[in-house]
């Protein structure tokens, strides 16, 4: 990818304690219901998830197969995981951390991810277009996050 990685992060609040935020969002079998565009989840051990998605988007047809993978966890205040996803004529690897914070009202999460590598075809997508793709897809996630700890909108 040229120039600087892409960068994402922001806030969510839930009113759910820290300890369920984290035990949710660290949990690979309760993830799978929380990706968008899914077809397929499979738990390969207590670390690593491997998915099929079929994203929706005008540049990026057909399956991706992701890899999720827990890296640091410190519960119930912080966690971190790569993705890899590949399809066809498509690679890129994307890492993210989190950090919850208990509050009067239940939970803040702080989250950042940074798309680290960006290979093939989607590379000479507009840097725009793949940050408003990728806006969608996480406002989803946090819809499907909510809708798991029963504070859906």
């Amino acid at each position: 990818m040229a120039g600087q990685p892409m960068e994402f992060g922001g806030e969510e609040r839930f009113a759910a304690s820290p300890e369920q935020v984290y035990a949710l969002l660290t949990d690979l079998d309760a993830m799978g219901k929380t990706i968008p565009d899914l077809v397929s989840a499979e738990k390969v051990d207590e670390r690593t998830l491997k998915c099929v998605v079929r994203p929706g988007f005008s540049f990026l047809r057909g399956t991706m197969k992701l890899t999720v993978a827990l890296a640091e966890c410190e519960p119930p205040q912080r966690a971190a995981m790569n993705v890899d996803a590949k399809g066809i004529g498509v690679s890129m690897r994307i890492a993210s951390q989190m950090h919850i914070v208990p509050e009067s009202e239940g939970t803040r999460l702080e989250w950042q991810a940074r798309i680290e590598q960006l290979k093939g075809l989607i590379s000479a997508v507009s840097p725009g277009l793949i940050k408003a793709a990728a806006d969608q897809v996480i406002r989803h996630a946090w819809d499907q996050v909510r809708k798991q700890l029963g504070e859906a909108k």
